[in-house]
């Protein structure tokens, strides 16, 4: 019984770290999350989606203003702290 209910403790665990950034801060601000991140993403199959969890998305957000530098758009503030 006990090993069960570890299981379904991890299992829950998995399941909310897994949670969409739709889910996480609904759509209207995941759409932005994502538009931002296609906008300024060098990669070529970058993790904007709002299927992915935010962190995903903020983190590819963070790296793309990063790469542009000072061709980075005024919101890249927002998630660079101003840098």
């Amino acid at each position: 019984m006990r090993i069960l209910l570890v299981l379904y403790a991890l299992l829950l665990t998995s399941a909310a770290a897994q949670a969409s950034c739709r889910d996480e801060v609904g759509a209207a601000k995941a759409k932005v999350y994502v538009e931002h991140c296609r906008d300024v993403s060098p990669a070529t199959r970058p993790p904007c989606n709002a299927d992915n969890a935010c962190a995903l998305i903020l983190a590819e957000i963070r790296r793309g203003c990063a790469f542009l530098k000072n061709e980075a758009p005024a919101y890249c503030r927002e998630y660079t702290g101003g840098r």
